[in-house]
């Protein structure tokens, strides 16, 4: 689901991953206007230099923030300044929360006007390594939307959940209705954890994860010189992505290491249950997974890790497998 498509989620919780570059601040700017158009009050929970670039964007698409404001559909709320309150003696306070963000959302919707919100102070938190304070609020915002009648828009950049444990993207996936990834593939030389050796990204549990890992693994081998390995390292992440996304249900890390003279594809998800080898038949159009990546691997296996597993195949450097076919 793209975040074009958000008005037909209706009220709920959604969360958005992306980089706040130009292409996530236009996403937000699409929700904010499409709330307008609806006649909506559309509440922004941003930093101040995001909260700029998106009233610049918003002003240059035609829109009126400061008019808006003005008839008492936009209101701004600084995410640093708000944090400043809510969390005090390294905790989250539930009832400063309440007043300075519930307060709000409740004198609004008692004149019935609809209200949508974005909110980035889970995004601050989680980039400042507090993730326990961030799941807390991530409760407290739907605590709210027990409450009260609004839509709420959740963002974290896609930078920060590339170095989180598994576990706990999968937590903050849990705590919400939608899941709105946006954007493709990161280049192989930016927006992924690179080790020098080793390049992963983390991925939400939603189709269009698998073309995007699958993209992801390509770049990075083209940047490092294996572009005879592609096809057969795309085919396997694409292999490996799916099982995740299928049968574990999880968000997933997809894993591309070149050491001990060989590279390693893997992908790691949020769940101990095992990779399960299934038979099939002539005319089963799916399940052929494990024998997919069995054939074009040098060896595979899946290995445990905390609180989920990891599923490898490894290829040799400098030459290309092609054994399915």
């Amino acid at each position: 689901m793209s975040l074009d498509g958000m008005t037909a989620w209706g009220r709920g919780h959604a969360v958005s991953f992306y980089a706040l570059d130009s292409e996530g601040t236009d996403a937000v700017a699409r929700f904010v206007a499409d709330g307008w158009h609806r006649d909506e009050c559309v509440i922004v929970v941003a930093a101040a230099d995001h909260q700029a670039a998106l009233d610049s964007l918003l002003a240059r698409r035609g829109e009126d923030p400061a008019g808006r404001a003005a008839a008492g559909r936009y209101i701004v709320i600084d995410a640093d300044e708000a944090l400043g309150e809510i969390v005090v003696d390294d905790a989250v306070d539930a009832d400063r929360f309440m007043s300075r963000v519930g307060e709000v959302i409740s004198e609004v919707g008692a004149d019935g006007v609809p209200i949508r919100a974005f909110g980035e102070m889970v995004a601050l938190l989680w980039q400042r390594g507090q993730v326990e304070h961030a799941i807390e609020l991530e409760l407290l915002w739907n605590q709210l939307l027990r409450e009260h009648d609004f839509s709420l828009l959740c963002a974290y950049p896609t930078g920060v959940l590339d170095r989180a444990e598994l576990v706990d993207v999968r937590r903050v996936c849990d705590l919400h209705t939608d899941l709105l990834p946006t954007g493709g593939s990161a280049p192989a030389d930016g927006g992924v954890q690179d080790e020098g050796h080793a390049c992963s990204r983390v991925y939400l549990p939603t189709p269009e994860s698998v073309p995007a890992a699958r993209h992801f693994v390509v770049d990075v081998l083209r940047a490092w010189g294996h572009a005879e390995l592609v096809p057969d390292a795309a085919l396997i992440v694409s292999e490996l992505a799916t099982n995740a996304l299928h049968h574990a249900g999880s968000p997933f890390r997809a894993v591309v290491d070149r050491r001990r003279g060989g590279l390693r594809v893997g992908v790691e998800d949020a769940t101990e249950t095992p990779l399960q080898r299934r038979a099939v038949t002539m005319d089963d159009v799916s399940g052929r997974g494990v024998h997919i990546v069995e054939a074009l691997a040098e060896r595979w296996g899946a290995s445990p890790l905390p609180g989920g597993k990891v599923v490898w195949a490894e290829l040799s450097l400098g030459s290309a497998t092609s054994r399915v076919g």
